[in-house]
C-alpha cells in the first residue's frame, strides 16, 4: 500500500531555517519578539515547505481564535465604495495583504460589515461577546475616534491603520503622509518647476492635511485649492492659469487634471507637471503614466498584521510605525 505522505512540522521548517523550534513557534505567534532578518528566513522556510500550522490545535490550547476581524464598509451594492479616493482604491491591496501575513502565522482575516442601520461598534460588541476575533483591525482612524476610545475601555486587542490619540494606546501603523509629499515636492524643485497649484481632497480626514502641510513646507509657491468631486476637479483645471505642476492629494484627482489639460492641448509632462498620490494600478497604465507616490500595502499590512499580534500577547505599549510612500518617477512629471 503507498504511504500517506508525512505532514510537515515545526521541527521541519526549523531545521531548514536554522533555528530551534522555539524561534518558529515565535514567529508564527509573536514575530515581533524576533530579530526581522530571523522572521524573513522562517517565513521563507515555512513558504517552501508548504508549512500549514494546525489551526484547531492552537486554538484549543490557547484559547483564541487564531482570527483577526476587519470591518468593512460596503455600499448597497456589496462593494467598498471606490469613490472614496483615500481609502477605496487600496483597499484590496490592503486586506490581500493583511491575509497573507496573517497566513503565515496560522491566522485567518474575518471581513464582516455592520448590518443595515448598525454602528461599527455594535458591530465590535457583537465580535467580542461572541470570541470569534483576537483583535480587530480599525481603519481610518480619526482624532478622538470613538471606536478606539470603545476598544479601549474593553481592554480588546485593537491595532489602528491612522494614529491614535496621545493619551491612547500606540497601536497604529501609518502612512508618513507629510515626508512622502515633501519628497514629491523636492523632486518637483529639483526639476525646475517653481509655481505649484495644489488640488487637495476637500475633507477632515488627517491624511488630507498631513499631506497638504507637507508639501507647502517644502514647496512654498504654492496655492491650494480644495474639491468635492472629481468634476470639480475638471471644471477648476479647464479654466486655470497653467502653473509649472499640478501637485493632486490622490491619483484619481491627477488623472483628471491631466486629461482636462490634454483637451486644452497643453503637453502634460513638458508644459506642465501632473503628480498625484497612492500609485493606483491605473497610473502606470495611461497614455501618459502617472507621477507618484506609492503606498507600500505589503509592507503596512505586515505591520498592521505584527502588531495586533504584540497587542493580543499583552506586550508593553511601544511607539506606532510611520511607513514612506517612495516616489515614483513617470512621464507625467
Amino acid at each position: 500500500m503507498a504511504q500517506k505522505p508525512r505532514r510537515t512540522t515545526v521541527a521541519d521548517v526549523a531545521r531548514l531555517a536554522g533555528v530551534s523550534a522555539m524561534t518558529v513557534s515565535n514567529v508564527l505567534n509573536a514575530p515581533h519578539r524576533v530579530a526581522p532578518p530571523t522572521v524573513r528566513t522562517v517565513r521563507a522556510a515555512i513558504e517552501e515547505l508548504g508549512y500549514i500550522p494546525n489551526h484547531a490545535a492552537r486554538a484549543l490550547s490557547s484559547g483564541r481564535s487564531q482570527v483577526i476581524g476587519l470591518p468593512l464598509y460596503f455600499d448597497d451594492e456589496g462593494a467598498a465604495d471606490a469613490d472614496d479616493t483615500g481609502l477605496g482604491g487600496f483597499l484590496h491591496g490592503l486586506l490581500g495583504g493583511l491575509v497573507k501575513a496573517a497566513a503565515v502565522s496560522g491566522y485567518g482575516v474575518h471581513v464582516t460589515t455592520p448590518t443595515e442601520g448598525a454602528t461599527e461598534i455594535a458591530l465590535y460588541e457583537k465580535l467580542i461577546a461572541a470570541r470569534q476575533v483576537d483583535a480587530i483591525v480599525v481603519l481610518e482612524t480619526m482624532p478622538n475616534d470613538p471606536r478606539l476610545d470603545f476598544l479601549s475601555r474593553r481592554r480588546f486587542p485593537f491595532v489602528a491603520f491612522g494614529q491614535t490619540a496621545a493619551d491612547q494606546r500606540q497601536c497604529w501603523v501609518d502612512v508618513d503622509n507629510a515626508a512622502s509629499m515633501a519628497q514629491i515636492a523636492g523632486y518637483l524643485q529639483s526639476a525646475g518647476r517653481q509655481r505649484a497649484v495644489y488640488l487637495a481632497t476637500d475633507s477632515a480626514l488627517p491624511w488630507v492635511h498631513q499631506r497638504r502641510d507637507g508639501f507647502v513646507r517644502e514647496f512654498p509657491a504654492t496655492e491650494v485649492r480644495s474639491f468635492g468631486s472629481l468634476e470639480a476637479v475638471a471644471e477648476y483645471v479647464a479654466d486655470a492659469e497653467v502653473p509649472d505642476a499640478f501637485v493632486a492629494d490622490n491619483d484619481a484627482y491627477a488623472v483628471v487634471a491631466m486629461r482636462t489639460l490634454q483637451r486644452r492641448g497643453i503637453a502634460v509632462g513638458q508644459d506642465v507637471a501632473v503628480t498625484g498620490f497612492n500609485d493606483f494600478p491605473f497610473a502606470s497604465m495611461l497614455d501618459t503614466p502617472l507621477t507618484t507616490a506609492r503606498i507600500p500595502l505589503r509592507d503596512i499590512a505586515t505591520c498592521l498584521f505584527d502588531r495586533a499580534l504584540h497587542e493580543i500577547a499583552g506586550d508593553p505599549d511601544e511607539p506606532g510605525r510611520l511607513v514612506t510612500a517612495p516616489l515614483v518617477v513617470r512621464s507625467s512629471a
